[in-house]
């Protein structure tokens, strides 16, 4: 049984795609406070929301950041040591750490060695799902298991691809490169006009012409890389981003003058209960409700039935499901009401709530 190092390292989390730094901006236990499993340790502040970061094993803390320290994405910021006296702080000894992983692994904790296994056999982390820690011995045992791959056929539509047929040929056609001069010429125009490279569906279909295709408001522009299902109604002067989903299986409204950040994903309809069942169950939907003057950023998930009302921002990377009162500030996962949104003449200002200081002092 391999044994426990003489302390763990807390490393700070990546809970954007977009941010490489963050802030600690308050620790929430006292220097070499004994914790367990989930305990919050420290409030984190990124450029789209604040979180808390916890304990992934029970120990002793020690800080290793100062409060309003400025960190980097996958930097050390705390020490978990078994005693209450604080260890020497090796840098380069990384064999163990206590990692904040995302989805189904959150409370996972994979020793150094089983890592850099994980890594040289290619195993997703999939397979080790269950167990509360991973060690070099489990990602050996799994390894012994998996099955030997063999190599693909390389086929196209059921037929035998051979590498040595010259096909290039079917490309030197007056209709590819007439093809390849207008894309060319448009993707010169978009750099030109906008400083910007995007895919050649957008190149082609203007944003504010789809918007009036699918009767969407004055102003409105959806890019053409936008998965749109359904009844989907959509105000005026909204902005839809690439890589999106507005799906109206169940009913999808939103109102005038919101934002929908690239990546998001609005449903209305799941079919989770269907898929579960071997497709006995029906199809879940419930309308999806979005008010105006909204701003959902990129990579946010919307639940079927959820109601976000007027004047309403979501944070990054945040699961919204349920209802929420108008001026909200949501983030999380699953999303939460963590502050609320104050209009002052031309200016929109985000309040972030306070822990209350009796929680945030509870451990020390």
């Amino acid at each position: 049984m391999e044994q426990r190092p003489e302390y763990e390292v807390v490393l700070a989390p990546r809970e954007g795609v977009n941010d490489d730094k963050m802030r600690l901006l308050d620790w929430l236990v006292a220097e070499g406070a004994l914790v367990n499993v989930k305990t919050a340790l420290a409030v984190m502040e990124t450029t789209k929301s604040t979180f808390e970061l916890e304990a992934n094993v029970v120990g002793h803390v020690f800080r290793l950041v100062e409060a309003g320290a400025e960190v980097s994405v996958g930097a050390p910021v705390a020490m978990i040591a078994q005693r209450p006296q604080r260890p020497t702080f090796t840098p380069s000894a990384t064999s163990h750490v206590a990692r904040a992983y995302d989805g189904p692994f959150q409370d996972q904790v994979i020793t150094g060695k089983a890592e850099a296994l994980i890594k040289k056999y290619g195993l997703p982390l999939a397979q080790f799902v269950g167990l509360p820690v991973v060690r070099a011995e489990d990602v050996e045992r799994m390894q012994q298991q998996a099955p030997s791959a063999e190599p693909l056929a390389s086929k196209l539509t059921g037929q035998p691809l051979d590498e040595n047929v010259d096909s290039d040929a079917l490309a030197e056609t007056d209709l590819r490169r007439q093809l390849g001069d207008l894309l060319g010429g448009l993707r010169r125009r978009m750099r030109a006009k906008h400083n910007r490279h995007v895919s050649t569906g957008n190149l082609l279909y203007d944003r504010w012409e789809l918007a009036k295709d699918y009767g969407f408001g004055e102003g409105t522009s959806v890019y053409d890389d936008c998965l749109i299902l359904g009844n989907v109604a959509v105000g005026a002067h909204c902005w839809v981003g690439p890589g999106t989903v507005l799906d109206g299986s169940g009913v999808l409204t939103i109102g005038d003058y919101v934002d929908i950040g690239a990546g998001t994903h609005i449903y209305s309809h799941n079919t989770i209960e269907r898929a579960l069942t071997g497709h006995k169950a029906p199809m879940f939907k419930a309308a999806t409700q979005i008010g105006n003057c909204c701003f959902v950023a990129p990579q946010v998930i919307i639940a079927p039935g959820a109601v976000i009302r007027d004047h309403t921002f979501v944070a990054a990377n945040s699961y919204v499901e349920g209802e929420f009162p108008p001026f909200s500030l949501l983030a999380g996962s699953p999303a939460r009401q963590t502050g609320t949104v104050e209009l002052r003449g031309d200016r929109a200002i985000l309040h972030l709530y306070q822990r209350p200081s009796s929680q945030k002092r509870a451990n020390e």
